[in-house]
């Protein structure tokens, strides 16, 4: 078997039996159904696990399905949430560094050189923030992400249709959150992939 993601279309619980597999030799493509529950229970909990399961297990339930939204959604609020510190730790050392260099009237040539530097890093801060309002868009941006991990693959357009803005303002403001949470996203589940090839082996 290439990919052990294969052996999660036939862990179902209808097809559980304990004496399932006795006597079939061994290997992996002789695992019961209980070998692949065990195996998949040895994956470290958390949202890698989660995508494995609902992507390429059978029938995932309404509670696998929020239950992964939610990772989601934490995952992209919590980054949010950093990038808005990172920004806001940048910006008040630039104006603490200026005001004291202004108060000491210090214009010295290493005074302003460290002022542009923190005040370039404060606007990369600023320029890495994501949009506003990111929670009202989670539902459409899960969806995409989603699509895209069960081999979607949609225009700049396309996904500015499915978000509900503009191709300009997709681009501009949104393309950066889809691209970052694309790219945990694979990351996370491929770990868990690796995780659960590793134990079945």
């Amino acid at each position: 078997m290439k990919d052990v993601r294969e052996l999660l279309a036939r862990f179902h619980a209808s097809s559980f039996r304990l004496d399932a597999g006795i006597g079939t030799g061994g290997g992996v493509d002789a695992l019961t159904s209980i070998d692949i529950a065990g195996a998949l229970g040895m994956v470290p909990a958390g949202l890698g696990r989660d995508l494995l399961e609902l992507l390429h297990g059978p029938d995932p339930s309404r509670a696998d399905i929020v239950r992964v939204f939610h990772g989601i959604t934490r995952l992209a609020l919590e980054e949010r949430n950093r990038r808005s510190r990172s920004f806001i730790d940048a910006r008040t050392l630039w104006g603490i560094t200026d005001c004291i260099a202004k108060f000491e009237r210090d214009q010295g040539e290493q005074t302003r050189r460290n002022l542009s530097v923190l005040k370039a890093r404060a606007a990369v801060a600023r320029d890495q923030l994501f949009p506003e309002r990111l929670e009202e868009r989670m539902p459409q941006i899960v969806a995409v992400a989603m699509g895209y991990m069960k081999g979607e693959r949609l225009s700049n357009r396309e996904r500015a249709i499915a978000l509900g803005v503009g191709e300009s303002t997709y681009r501009e403001s949104w393309a950066a959150v889809v691209d970052w949470l694309l790219t945990q996203l694979v990351d996370a589940e491929s770990w868990a992939a690796l995780q659960f090839q590793q134990i079945v082996r």
